[in-house]
């Protein structure tokens, strides 16, 4: 037994409930443990603290939420399905899911939208096309750079902290509240600008449905990947970013600030690369959690960048860190194959 609250609970608690699902014939994820499928009766599970997530034949999963209460209180938050018994519109982890005859639409809450216009006192601004643009920094010592009162950045920091949750439903946002999200430590006057550009934006664009059409399973996941070299002007760092796609569905979308300083755009191009090709094997080995298999296409516009990984060692690029050769390991077995697209 384990107190509520302690350590030992959260992981008594995964115990309990793997231990569960194993006795009834499910097979546990060996990347995520957090995933199960059970390959006789067609059930894939996802479970995240305490909520289940199950798809399925409508049979077994009236099959397996009683073999849920036969072990633990339960509350079915709901079926989503064709029937008309079926409920058409459910939350999972506060995300809005609805079934439509055409596919299946996600949306993020939309309550974190109108508290960052309300926090940020924009209910009467005037919204805005583009949640950043491109600017300098301001001039050390100018009044632009000057440091925000202490409750201001307390307030700053919350309100970038709930910007960031919310870009995981929102990859337009991504890249100007990473870079506010940066700024996090000591913000100033020029932060808090930058945080209410995105504010004006949410205004005029305050919700974002996906739209998951029913489609012919592809069997491959298409990475698109690129870089731009040196954005931030202070630091000198560039940013990686990337979109997974099955088919026409969005599944997954990054915007990172690389760790090192890219010596030139190719390498910029490369460590962007690098960085799209390991969320896809993350979301290969995903796949096979599910008992499902699919291959990986990465597509990329730089070709300096392509001709580094198709070749073997270092070549004239001799800067490079070794261990980022791995992906030319990957590229001689086919596993990470490159499509050179148009920039």
């Amino acid at each position: 037994r384990h107190m509520y609250g302690t350590r030992r609970a959260a992981e008594g608690w995964q115990d309990e409930y793997s231990s569960r699902l194993l006795e009834a014939g499910f097979m546990q994820g060996m990347a995520s443990a957090c995933v199960f499928q059970h390959p006789e009766r067609g059930i894939a599970v996802s479970v995240h603290g305490d909520d289940f997530i199950a798809t399925g034949p409508k049979p077994e999963l009236e099959w397996f939420e009683g073999m849920l209460r036969d072990h633990c209180e339960l509350t079915v938050g709901g079926r989503l399905g064709p029937g008309p018994e079926d409920d058409k519109e459910a939350r999972v982890l506060n995300r809005i899911v609805r079934w439509t005859p055409d596919g299946h639409e996600l949306e993020g809450d939309p309550r974190h939208a109108e508290l960052v216009v309300e926090q940020l006192e924009l209910l009467d601004a005037t919204p805005l096309s583009s949640p950043g643009i491109d600017q300098p920094d301001p001039e050390p010592g100018s009044e632009e750079d000057q440091e925000l009162d202490k409750e201001k950045a307390k307030l700053y920091r919350g309100i970038a902290a709930r910007c960031n949750y919310l870009a995981a439903d929102r990859p337009e946002l991504q890249f100007a509240v990473k870079e506010a999200c940066r700024e996090m430590s000591k913000p100033t006057l020029f932060s808090w600008s930058k945080l209410l550009r995105i504010g004006r934006y949410l205004k005029g664009q305050p919700r974002l449905v996906w739209r998951y059409k029913l489609q012919i399973a592809p069997g491959v996941i298409d990475v698109y990947s690129d870089a731009n070299w040196v954005a931030c002007k202070r630091t000198r760092k560039s940013t990686s970013g990337g979109l997974a796609m099955i088919g026409s569905h969005v599944i997954k979308s990054l915007s990172k600030t690389q760790s090192v300083i890219a010596k030139s755009s190719a390498e910029s191009e490369l460590f962007g690369i690098v960085r799209a090709s390991t969320e896809a094997l993350g979301l290969v080995t995903l796949y096979k959690d599910l008992g499902d298999v699919v291959q990986i296409r990465v597509h990329v516009d730089a070709s300096a960048a392509k001709s580094i990984v198709e070749r073997q060692g270092l070549g004239k690029v001799r800067h490079v860190e070794v261990d980022l050769l791995w992906i030319q390991e990957q590229q001689l077995r086919n596993k990470l194959p490159l499509v050179k697209i148009d920039g």
